[in-house]
């Protein structure tokens, strides 16, 4: 029969310990990766969460959403074109915002597919909109073969591109600005 020394129970031990240690440092990364998902989906339901309630509690807002889901009912200034431009600015960060998580390794498929959804979903409900969306996607370079932006590529594509440029902002105020009396 052999006999055991200390010095090998020892190294067993240590052994032991090392493996033990590295399962739980995975076990912590793999809660810490976890946690950064859900915060990142998180983080992007309260940016479309911060716009609906926007349109609940902000009359303003609500009336620019009627004007992005029916223009053809009401007379766009370039007060609204502003703003639906600020809408549509909104949109798309958001969209590539869940692009990059996604190529983070942050967001999974499905919430990408989601995103690229509520993208494709915002072109087709919100044709005052579609204007924007698409003079973003044609000023932007690296929107082109983005994923995400897959819906905007699709309108482009069957010659929806817009005929006007969102006007840059203005330091002086117009005619259609409230500081300016009418």
């Amino acid at each position: 029969m052999k006999t055991v020394s200390w010095k090998e129970v020892a190294e067993g031990v240590g052994v032991l310990s090392i493996v033990a240690g590295l399962a739980l440092v995975a076990w912590e990364v793999r809660q810490a990766n976890h946690i950064a998902r859900t915060e990142v989906i998180i983080t992007t339901l309260q940016q479309w969460n911060e716009f609906n309630l926007s349109r609940f509690e902000n009359p303003d807002v609500a009336q620019l959403s009627l004007i992005a889901m029916d223009p053809e009912k009401h007379e766009i200034t370039p007060l609204d074109r502003s703003r639906l431009n600020g809408m549509a600015w909104h949109f798309v960060n958001i969209a590539w915002a869940s692009q990059i998580a996604y190529d983070a390794g942050l967001l999974g498929e499905r919430d990408l597919l989601n995103a690229k959804t509520d993208l494709n979903w915002s072109l087709e409900e919100m044709p005052g909109l579609t204007p924007e969306l698409l003079a973003i996607y044609d000023q932007i370079p690296y929107m082109k073969g983005v994923y995400v932006f897959e819906p905007l590529a699709d309108a482009a594509a069957k010659g929806n591109l817009p005929e006007h440029k969102s006007p840059p902002p203005q330091s002086e105020p117009t005619k259609d600005s409230p500081e300016v009396d009418q």
